[in-house]
């Protein structure tokens, strides 16, 4: 789904990108259980995807969790993936 928060100010539009986002980011953290490269790979993308849509970088860390609990809950990882996965995060936002 193809969202831009600087140039569309619709909640329903908006509620609709971060729900498939969320499922999106989930499935591809369920796949990728273990595997790092995968879950690094999964994480870029979810950057990816949130900073076309222009989102900002506390609402992106919210929204996969960082800080507050969401999808990396929902994708049910171990402890040690989620420490994959904000590692991922804290690198490519970063970079």
């Amino acid at each position: 789904m193809n969202y831009d928060s600087n140039t569309d100010s619709s909640a329903e539009k908006r509620n609709e990108f971060i729900k498939s986002l969320i499922e999106k980011t989930v499935a591809a953290f369920k796949f990728a259980k273990t595997d790092t490269p995968k879950l690094q790979a999964a994480v870029q993308q979810y950057i990816s995807t949130a900073g076309t849509a222009n989102l900002d970088l506390e609402e992106i860390e919210n929204i996969l969790g960082v800080n507050e609990s969401c999808i990396m809950d929902l994708a049910d990882l171990s402890d040690a993936d989620e420490e994959i996965v904000i590692d991922a995060f804290e690198q490519f936002v970063n970079t």
